[in-house]
């Protein structure tokens, strides 16, 4: 592909004019990327099937992973779902504009291109103000996937979006970082009770509180699940995947650490580099034990060592994840080790994404 990229710089006192064009390009049926404050999407207008398939070209993804739909106003929810359970709108009222998709019925001429040839359609309401304006401006809902390349690991900055998406789509929107880092929770509310088909921001805790009920689909622990039609975006194909092998460690604090140390000699005295995405307070443990290793010493330069902030606050691990794995990739590491987290709350979110982009290679030590 060598498509003219349009680039557009946001400056918040001159946002809405700067986002007329790439409101009409989307009306048009053009692709345009985005933010919202979970990741960059790539946008095109949801009911235009001829839009839907250059966003699947773009990205080269699957036409059978199923794409989110973004709305502005809940009267667009409207022109999308054939029925909303009661239930369903107290989540909406509870957690709109937000990072939260529900999979409702969908109206019959929502193209099932869109939806992965399901009867379904995720709708979401995101909260940046960037994206609800150009929706707003658009005047149609907006499909869109996150804006990389399938596979990789989703972009948070716009130089990623620069990086996979200049030449293959119409307009890039640079509106800074996305400050929630994970693609949104998906809840499918089509039953008696929701059901989360991909965890993200908004916890399966945090759904309890509202409606008093929650349910986890066994999908997603489930690694047979790969034969069946996916009913969310991330349920199937490889995703967020580096270009390095990335493996998962997560148990004892101090197992991990010492593992993590082991594996560093090991890659560096094989002749390959390493990246570790580790919690500040483990990595302090972990340098004072690399600093008395000569083998690490001679090489010390082999390793890359990104911090994720504390293991008492996840939110800066989440935020940075999707950042880091494409960090480590720019530097060429061989290897990534990536501390991991109890799949509790936030954490499940975040183990989602770490079994995705190991490809599996989830330890528990």
């Amino acid at each position: 592909m060598n498509k003219e990229t349009y680039i557009i710089k946001i400056d918040p006192e001159n946002m809405e004019e700067q986002l007329a064009y790439a409101g009409k390009l989307l009306s048009d049926g053009k692709t345009v990327a985005f933010p919202t404050e979970t990741v960059y999407g790539l946008g095109a207008n949801a009911l235009s099937e001829s839009a839907v398939d250059a966003i699947y070209e773009a990205k080269g993804r699957p036409s059978d992973n199923p794409l989110i739909v973004h709305i502005a106003r809940l009267d667009m929810l409207d022109e999308l779902a054939e029925e909303i359970k009661p239930y369903a709108k107290i989540l909406m009222e509870a957690f709109w504009p937000g990072p939260i998709t529900f999979v409702v019925k969908k109206k019959a001429h929502v193209p099932y291109k869109v939806t992965g040839g399901l009867e379904t359609v995720g709708v979401r309401m995101p909260s940046h103000p960037v994206a609800l304006k150009l929706i707003d401006l658009s005047g149609v809902p907006v499909a869109a996937p996150s804006a990389n390349l399938s596979g990789k690991p989703s972009p948070t900055d716009v130089k990623y979006v620069l990086k996979d998406m200049m030449g293959r789509v119409d307009c890039i929107v640079d509106g800074g970082d996305s400050h929630v880092g994970l693609e949104s929770t998906v809840l499918d509310v089509t039953g008696d009770v929701p059901v989360i088909l991909r965890p993200g921001k908004i916890t399966r805790e945090m759904i309890v509180e509202i409606v008093g009920a929650c349910e986890v689909d066994p999908a997603l622990d489930n690694k047979s699940e790969h034969d069946l039609a996916p009913k969310s975006p991330g349920m199937k194909y490889k995703h967020y995947a580096p270009d390095a092998q990335v493996s998962v460690y997560s148990g004892d604090r101090m197992t991990v650490i010492k593992t993590f140390y082991n594996r560093i000699i090991e890659v560096i005295e094989s002749g390959m580099s390493i990246g570790v995405m580790i919690f500040d307070e483990d990595a302090l443990v972990l340098e004072k034990l690399l600093e008395k290793d000569e083998i690490f010493m001679r090489s010390s330069d082999k390793l890359h060592l990104m911090r994720e902030g504390s293991s008492k606050e996840l939110d800066t691990f989440a935020r940075n994840l999707f950042k880091d794995l494409r960090k480590l990739d720019e530097v060429g590491v061989d290897v990534i080790l990536v501390h991991g987290v109890s799949e509790n709350a936030l954490g499940h979110a975040i183990m989602n994404r770490l079994e995705k982009a190991s490809e599996g290679r989830v330890f528990k030590i």
